[in-house]
C-alpha cells in the first residue's frame, strides 16, 4: 500500500501563479521532462491532467494566471533541480493556498516508511517564502 505525502502552503495575500512558477524555474525546478510537461486547468473538480510540449510551456503558465481561472484549481508537475524527485503543485481558488503532492520518487527517511520532510522543505520553502508564505502544513499518511 502506498502512502500519501502532501504539503499545504498558505500565503498572506493571493499569489500570482505565473510569478511563482517563474520563481521556481529560476531556482532550477524542472517542468519539462523529455520535452513534455503535465498540467491541469480545473473548473469542475475533475482534475483532468493534460500534457504539453516544451514550446507550449510559457503559454500554459500565462494561461494559469488569467482571471478566468481564479475560481478554479491550476497546477503543474515538476522535478526538483538535480534530482529525480518531485510531484504536483496545485494552486487553489483564491490563490492564498497552494498544495504540493509528492508523487515522483518520494525520498524516505533512512530505514523508515515516512517521507524525509526536511529534504523537501529545504528545497521549496526558500522559493515560496519571498512570495509571502506564512504557514506550512505537512501530512504523511497511509
Amino acid at each position: 500500500m502506498s502512502r500519501s505525502v502532501d504539503f499545504d502552503f498558505t500565503f498572506k495575500t493571493p499569489i500570482d501563479v505565473p510569478e511563482v512558477l517563474h520563481l521556481m524555474r529560476e531556482n532550477g525546478v524542472v517542468f519539462c521532462v523529455d520535452g513534455e510537461f503535465t498540467y491541469v486547468l480545473d473548473e469542475t473538480g475533475m482534475f483532468d491532467w493534460q500534457s504539453g510540449r516544451e514550446g507550449e510551456l510559457e503559454e500554459v503558465i500565462l494561461e494559469m494566471g488569467r482571471a478566468r481561472w481564479c475560481d478554479g484549481t491550476v497546477g503543474m508537475s515538476f522535478l526538483f533541480s538535480g534530482s529525480t524527485r518531485g510531484g504536483d503543485l496545485l494552486f487553489h481558488p483564491g490563490r492564498e493556498s497552494v498544495s504540493f503532492v509528492v508523487t515522483v520518487n518520494r525520498k524516505l527517511l533512512p530505514g523508515s516508511e515516512l517521507c524525509d520532510v526536511g529534504w523537501y522543505m529545504g528545497r521549496i520553502i526558500p522559493i515560496l517564502e519571498p512570495a509571502g508564505l506564512v504557514e506550512v502544513e505537512y501530512r504523511d499518511s497511509p
